[in-house]
């Protein structure tokens, strides 16, 4: 069985191929956010490496949010293509939960922070036992200062990662300390673990045809607010 994985839904663009024994290949790219141009050549090059052809995929694996509205539509439109092209299953994963996935972690909770800028973030709060990785928050949209004051609150001992913990390190210092952000190779989305995490969805059956796909943005596109403001004020 081989699967297919890809993250566009931030400024990381990553492709990964792997089976139920081991990833066989992995690009990533965190640099620019250009995955229209990018993530099919990526694909491309990594399938030609590994001696692959598409039609050898089983299933494809994407990250369906939260995130970049238009990354994660790319990602989205990527899969669906392919899929559909060859009559394949889709598994949609939490950008959150991939990302939690690169922690092996069983003592400390795991909290995946996404930027969604002026000190808004996309988090969840996930629990690594003994390899199932499970959600001990939902996903949601909050201040980065409530997401402090709920660990804090609740005397959770985390481990930060994403570009959120990058973006409010500065505030996040306040209250921790160094070894409570996951380290620089761990710290963004990569495909590989998407891939990894996607065997546990597989196994369960938590997969969907090409035209059941559906995306989390967990608000509303900016333009829309936008619009609403203004006939808000109107």
């Amino acid at each position: 069985m081989n699967i297919l994985a890809i993250d566009t839904s931030g400024i990381v663009a990553s492709v990964a191929i792997g089976n139920e024994d081991k990833i066989l290949g992995e690009i990533t790219l965190n640099y620019k956010q250009n995955h229209s141009v990018t993530i099919m050549p990526m694909i491309d090059s990594l399938l030609k490496m590994l001696d692959m052809d598409i039609e050898e995929i089983d299933y494809f694996a994407f990250t369906k949010g939260p995130g970049s509205f238009t990354g994660l539509r790319i990602g989205a439109s990527t899969v669906k293509a392919m899929a559909h092209s060859l009559d394949k299953k889709i598994v949609p994963i939490s950008t959150l939960q991939a990302m939690a996935f690169n922690i092996v972690d069983n003592g400390r909770f795991i909290v995946p922070i996404i930027d969604a800028k002026a000190e808004r973030v996309f988090a969840g709060i996930y629990k690594n036992e003994n390899g199932k990785l499970e959600p001990v928050v939902e996903d949601y949209a909050t201040d980065i200062n409530e997401l402090l004051t709920y660990i804090l609150d609740n005397d959770i001992e985390p481990i930060f990662l994403g570009d959120g913990s990058i973006a409010y390190k500065d505030i996040i210092n306040k209250h921790f300390k160094e070894e409570n952000f996951a380290p620089m190779s761990l710290n963004m989305q990569k495909a590989s673990s998407l891939l990894a995490l996607s065997l546990q969805y597989i196994k369960d059956e938590k997969y969907v045809g090409y035209n059941n796909v559906e995306i989390e943005y967990l608000r509303k596109p900016q333009a829309q607010r936008e619009l609403e403001e203004r006939e808000g004020k109107q």
